[in-house]
């Protein structure tokens, strides 16, 4: 039997889960953006599930951030469950990977994510731009202002049909209202011959 192995025998439930989360985030690094994390101290983090991609805003994140030092840089890449924080002071980051992984932080929907942190020795900023869109395709940054989403968003009756299967699902970090036709999360599909009830 291996050292590893002696090791993880060792580990209680919940610290083999929060060991098999934080490999996970480090392939899903590795996989996306081609970096790899290290096993020593550096300045930059990256904070697995604290990304746009899975409800985390810049608002919520960096305030908890900067508690545990000072921040030079956050990159939240567009639709990924992680970002990259860059502290002024090896020390510093070494603070927020001690206090922050596993932690739980909510969301703007207010669920509870947990963090998972691994030291990277650098961010490749400009390889983390924004992907070409499809043809066609155009972003209009800010087309709303925070008032408007805010009306938006109170404007949508989570509650109403409280009785219909699938009404409304909770996802892992989002809300989601069906229009049109419900999606069947099981099969990735929606029954066109059976539309939702208009209101």
């Amino acid at each position: 039997m291996d050292s590893n192995h002696q090791s993880n025998c060792k580990l209680n439930k919940t610290e083999k889960k929060f060991l098999r989360k934080q490999i996970k985030a480090r392939h899903t690094l590795l996989r996306h953006e081609g970096i790899e994390t290290v096993s020593y101290a550096t300045q930059v983090l990256v904070v697995a599930n604290g990304g746009l991609g899975n409800g985390m805003s810049r608002n919520q994140l960096l305030p908890v951030l900067e508690k545990l030092g000072q921040v030079d840089a956050l990159l939240m890449p567009p639709n990924k469950p992680y970002s990259f924080v860059t502290y002024k002071t090896i020390e510093d980051s070494k603070k927020a990977y001690a206090t922050l992984n596993g932690q739980k932080i909510v969301d703007d929907l207010g669920q509870k994510i947990i963090l998972y942190l691994n030291f990277v020795e650098k961010v490749q900023w400009k390889e983390l731009g924004l992907q070409a869109l499809p043809p066609g395709l155009k972003v209009v940054e800010e087309i709303i202002s925070s008032e408007e989403e805010k009306l938006l968003l109170e404007s949508v009756n989570w509650t109403e049909d409280t009785n219909q299967e699938n009404f409304q699902k909770s996802l892992k970090h989002r809300r989601v209202k069906h229009f049109g036709y419900e999606f069947h999360y099981e099969n990735n599909n929606v029954d066109k011959d059976k539309p939702l009830p208009g209101e």
